[in-house]
């Protein structure tokens, strides 16, 4: 029997009103925004640092896991941890937000933990790679992962598969791998079949899916944040992305992760219902069309 198809709303698709370059909380309240998710059909959902800490202002954690359990989302992903590789004040800062999104993963018994080197200044893979071990140990100890989203070289000093992974399978963890999002992918120049040669049955991988135009846009930090479409709503090879991964071995749930100005501007329940709607139909066409072929 097919194993049936599990959806991750990403923050940023669920969290409406919340604004990736001003204010990043989601004024929503956390039950409503839960119930809403799952009447659409999610059964994951991730939730922002900033986020959580509005949330705690009115659920505790144990709070927030009852009410997750009541309404049927078990794939739990909490974000974003940046500046896990420095020293100094920066390192203090990020130990913050690394307290917070431990303990909440370890209550909410999330999945993953996802983090990146957005705005890295300081550390090389090899720094990286040295810091990635003893972050995946604590998340270890709380019963959860850890995944590097992989992001362009306009962001990130890791904009490759071969230095992502010599992060996450040189530090020695289990519990650590990698998170692709096919926008980046799409924008850093990575197809299918280096997906297919680089990647093993044993990475631990995440995946995400959003829509976007083949042409590489002007500004294009507008473009990350503020103008990714729908699965199914541009020109990306969705399908070729998704059955790369299927192909070695991939079988987790599929997170959609769309940043739009518009659609931050919708309502709550049109936003879960046109994301979760959309990203299946084209999810089950991929699905489909790999059964079918020859």
């Amino acid at each position: 029997m097919t194993k049936p198809l599990e959806f991750i709303g990403s923050f940023w698709t669920l969290a409406v009103g919340a604004d990736p370059l001003g204010d990043q909380r989601c004024l929503h309240d956390f039950r409503t925004r839960v119930e809403v998710a799952a009447a659409a059909g999610f059964t994951g959902m991730g939730f922002w640092h900033t986020d959580i800490l509005e949330i705690r202002k009115k659920y505790s954690f144990q709070d927030m896991k009852h009410i997750l359990d009541a309404n049927g989302i078990i794939n739990i992903e909490v974000e974003w941890l940046l500046d896990w590789y420095c020293t100094g004040a920066r390192k203090a800062a990020s130990d913050e937000i690394r307290a917070l999104l431990l303990e909440a993963a370890e209550v909410l018994r999330a999945r993953h933990i996802k983090i990146a080197d957005l705005g890295n200044d300081c550390a090389d893979v090899a720094r990286m790679t040295e810091a990635f071990a003893p972050l995946c140990r604590q998340a270890a100890e709380r019963g959860t992962n850890i995944l590097f989203e992989m992001l362009p070289a306009q962001f990130s000093r890791a904009p490759s598969l071969d230095q992502v992974l010599a992060i996450t399978r040189g530090s020695g963890a289990g519990n650590g791998g990698i998170m692709l999002d096919n926008l980046h992918l799409q924008r850093i120049g990575i197809d299918s079949g280096e997906m297919v040669r680089k990647l093993k049955a044993s990475d631990l991988i995440g995946v995400e899916i959003n829509d976007g135009t083949l042409a590489m846009p002007l500004k294009f930090e507008d473009s990350v944040v503020n103008k990714r479409l729908l699965p199914g709503d541009g020109e990306f090879d969705i399908a070729g992305f998704l059955q790369a991964l299927w192909s070695i071995g991939y079988d987790g749930p599929i997170g959609v992760e769309v940043l739009n100005e518009y659609i931050r501007k919708w309502h709550l329940k049109t936003a879960a219902t046109e994301a979760y709607a959309k990203t299946q139909r084209v999810v089950e066409a991929a699905r489909q069309a790999r059964i079918c072929r020859p």
